[in-house]
């Protein structure tokens, strides 16, 4: 099975493929493997079984005269280019779970074709699932989680494979107002109408509305990569996404 971790910079995609790679080893005594896709990673917890900076790393492509932001698109260029190489190399890991943690910046791996491209190789051999991870400083305001609720659906869309919907870091506080949203879009509503004006809110109320409308039985999973919280039921819902009985999103 693949593991694909996605999510906006800075909401713990490394750390949650490190701690939840090694609760499949401890708890289930399986065999993982960790593969960093992110040609921008500086010093990742897990040691990669494979890593894409073998092939480029954005500070050379940086000590060549691109600036921080043409390096990353370039190397995401040279990652699809070589896309096929990639997939064989990763699908040929002898393992039981292919946790693949994705570059920091989302939009480079799942609104360019690279990523696309990738999870489509790799789903052709092993099922494959997307772990869409939601951070709950980001997704805190009314306005915020609308936004976060429709890209777990863009990323469904844009990837063509099961998608869960986590929020990552629940021991910060900020998490207590998500959940408050989340078990009530109605209420999420209501306070879109208070918290903003004119075109942004009928903006965020239709990105609800349509959170709504296509995912029935929406439901977000609770983790912390920090304390190991939640893990089970990670997996509980990965198991669930597989056949697509619901509508995970």
């Amino acid at each position: 099975m693949n593991l694909v971790f996605v999510g906006t910079a800075g909401c713990g995609k490394s750390s949650l493929t490190y701690r939840f790679g090694k609760w499949l080893e401890e708890e289930l005594a399986v065999k993982v493997s960790y593969i960093n896709l992110d040609p921008g990673a500086y010093n990742p917890q897990y040691k990669p079984s494979y890593d894409i900076r073998e092939i480029i790393t954005v500070e050379e492509l940086i000590r060549e005269g691109l600036g921080p932001n043409g390096a990353m698109i370039r190397a995401a260029e040279i990652i699809e280019e070589r896309i096929n190489e990639v997939s064989r190399e990763i699908l040929s890991l002898q393992s039981d779970f292919k946790l693949i943690d994705t570059p920091g910046q989302m939009e480079l791996f799942l609104f360019r074709s690279m990523g696309p491209r990738f999870v489509e190789e790799i789903g052709k051999q092993s099922i494959t699932i997307t772990i869409y991870i939601m951070d709950p400083v980001l997704a805190s305001s009314p306005s915020g989680l609308a936004v976060s609720l429709m890209l777990s659906l863009i990323t469904r869309f844009r990837l063509k494979v099961p998608v869960i919907s986590i929020v990552n870091k629940s021991d910060l506080r900020e998490i207590e107002y998500m959940e408050k949203y989340v078990a009530d879009l109605d209420y999420l509503k209501s306070d879109l109408v208070f918290g903003d004006s004119g075109i942004m809110v009928d903006l965020a109320m239709r990105y609800v509305e349509i959170v709504d409308e296509f995912s029935k039985n929406f439901r977000i999973v609770k983790v912390s990569a920090k304390t190991g919280y939640g893990m089970s039921d990670l997996y509980t819902m990965i198991h669930e996404a597989i056949c697509e009985c619901g509508d995970m999103t």
